[in-house]
């Protein structure tokens, strides 16, 4: 759809597809396409760049691997560009653990993935641990808004 001159200001895509004209107004901390300032990124705990990761336990050593996530040693908590990181689970496939980490920007990220504290940080993991590889994949997102 082309839209010109002053139609072009009042042009809501939202309410094309049946949401509400409120709906254009959501709750977003930044502005689209801008990376939150440091002040923002503190407060929130989200930035401009979320990796997820999912893996599925092959072995039933789910237990051994939440307990893990829970001692990790938080190596990547002083990464600069790091956010937050959430270990979740989901209710109805156990074996499954999702790990979603919020990054300033994707340049921190990458730098992390490559680097030394990245291997260091799987350093805990239980030995023995078999993983399922048609369950593991790693996503990345651009931040929107919370």
């Amino acid at each position: 759809m082309n839209v010109k001159g002053a139609n072009a200001m009042s042009h809501n895509p939202l309410e094309e597809n049946g949401l509400p004209e409120q709906a254009s107004a959501l709750p977003c901390r930044h502005a689209a396409g801008a990376a939150p300032d440091a002040r923002e990124v503190q407060a929130t705990g989200a930035g401009g760049f979320v990796a997820l990761s999912r893996f599925v336990v092959a072995n039933g050593m789910v237990a051994e691997v939440k307990q893990a996530f829970i001692d990790r040693p938080r190596l990547v908590d002083d990464v600069p560009g790091f956010l937050k990181l959430d270990v979740i689970s989901p209710l109805d496939t156990p074996d499954e653990i999702w790990l979603i980490t919020y990054w300033a920007d994707e340049a921190s990220y990458r730098t992390w993935h490559g680097g030394h504290t990245y291997k260091g940080s799987h350093a805990g993991i239980p030995k023995g641990l078999r993983l399922d590889p048609r369950g593991t994949e790693i996503r990345t997102f651009e931040f929107i808004c919370s």
